[in-house]
Protein backbone atom coordinates (compact mmCIF):
# COMPACT_ATOMS: atom_id res chain seq x y z
CA UNK A 1 0.00 0.00 0.00
CA UNK A 2 1.07 3.38 -0.73
CA UNK A 3 -0.62 6.83 -0.13
CA UNK A 4 -0.27 10.78 -0.87
CA UNK A 5 -1.81 13.24 1.18
CA UNK A 6 -3.16 15.41 -2.44
CA UNK A 7 -5.54 17.35 -3.13
CA UNK A 8 -8.28 15.25 -5.08
CA UNK A 9 -10.48 16.44 -7.87
CA UNK A 10 -13.22 15.12 -5.99
CA UNK A 11 -14.62 16.29 -2.65
CA UNK A 12 -14.25 13.46 -1.04
CA UNK A 13 -11.45 12.24 1.98
CA UNK A 14 -9.81 9.28 -0.40
CA UNK A 15 -9.35 7.86 -3.09
CA UNK A 16 -8.38 4.58 -3.50
CA UNK A 17 -6.96 2.20 -6.68
CA UNK A 18 -5.67 -1.96 -6.31
CA UNK A 19 -3.31 -3.39 -9.00
CA UNK A 20 -2.24 -6.58 -9.26
CA UNK A 21 0.45 -7.66 -11.53
CA UNK A 22 0.49 -9.28 -14.78
CA UNK A 23 3.64 -11.34 -13.68
CA UNK A 24 2.53 -12.94 -11.15
CA UNK A 25 -0.89 -14.26 -12.72
CA UNK A 26 -1.08 -14.38 -16.02
CA UNK A 27 -4.77 -15.34 -16.56
CA UNK A 28 -7.12 -12.12 -16.27
CA UNK A 29 -9.83 -14.10 -14.78
CA UNK A 30 -7.12 -14.42 -12.02
CA UNK A 31 -6.70 -10.68 -11.60
CA UNK A 32 -9.76 -9.43 -11.59
CA UNK A 33 -10.51 -11.73 -9.24
CA UNK A 34 -8.05 -10.50 -6.77
CA UNK A 35 -8.71 -6.76 -7.34
CA UNK A 36 -12.82 -7.86 -6.49
CA UNK A 37 -11.62 -9.02 -3.06
CA UNK A 38 -8.89 -6.20 -2.41
CA UNK A 39 -11.89 -3.57 -3.12
CA UNK A 40 -14.18 -5.37 -1.01
CA UNK A 41 -11.73 -5.57 1.55
CA UNK A 42 -11.73 -1.96 1.61
CA UNK A 43 -15.03 -1.26 1.20
CA UNK A 44 -15.78 -3.14 4.94
CA UNK A 45 -13.05 -1.66 6.55
CA UNK A 46 -12.63 2.29 5.08
CA UNK A 47 -14.83 3.80 7.53
CA UNK A 48 -11.56 4.52 10.18
CA UNK A 49 -9.75 6.08 7.38
CA UNK A 50 -12.40 8.36 6.31
CA UNK A 51 -12.98 9.51 9.20
CA UNK A 52 -9.57 10.23 10.59
CA UNK A 53 -9.16 12.20 6.97
CA UNK A 54 -11.92 14.19 7.63
CA UNK A 55 -10.86 15.16 11.32
CA UNK A 56 -8.05 16.25 9.74
CA UNK A 57 -9.40 17.93 6.92
CA UNK A 58 -7.18 16.14 4.75
CA UNK A 59 -7.07 14.28 1.60
CA UNK A 60 -5.43 11.20 -0.06
CA UNK A 61 -4.97 8.95 -3.12
CA UNK A 62 -4.28 5.38 -2.04
CA UNK A 63 -2.55 2.43 -3.78
CA UNK A 64 -3.15 -1.34 -3.01
CA UNK A 65 -0.33 -3.30 -4.90
CA UNK A 66 -1.09 -7.18 -4.27
CA UNK A 67 2.43 -8.83 -3.99
CA UNK A 68 2.02 -12.55 -3.55
CA UNK A 69 2.42 -15.06 -5.77
CA UNK A 70 -1.04 -17.42 -4.98
CA UNK A 71 -4.60 -16.83 -4.42
CA UNK A 72 -5.91 -15.23 -1.62
CA UNK A 73 -8.69 -16.33 0.07
CA UNK A 74 -11.25 -13.74 1.43
CA UNK A 75 -10.16 -14.06 5.14
CA UNK A 76 -6.51 -13.28 4.30
CA UNK A 77 -7.35 -10.11 2.19
CA UNK A 78 -9.26 -9.24 5.36
CA UNK A 79 -6.44 -9.60 7.63
CA UNK A 80 -4.20 -7.53 5.48
CA UNK A 81 -6.56 -4.56 5.00
CA UNK A 82 -7.36 -4.48 8.82
CA UNK A 83 -3.30 -4.43 8.90
CA UNK A 84 -2.97 -1.07 6.43
CA UNK A 85 -6.19 0.39 7.68
CA UNK A 86 -3.97 0.54 10.75
CA UNK A 87 -1.34 2.22 9.35
CA UNK A 88 -2.94 4.49 7.41
CA UNK A 89 -5.34 5.57 10.39
CA UNK A 90 -1.82 5.86 12.48
CA UNK A 91 0.19 7.78 9.73
CA UNK A 92 2.31 10.09 10.86
CA UNK A 93 0.32 14.06 9.86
Amino acid sequence: MRYLEVALPEAVPCQAMVSVSKRSFKRAVDRNRIKRLMRESWRLQKQPVLHALEAQQKQAAVVFIFVGKEMPTFEEMQKSMVTVVEQLTNAPS
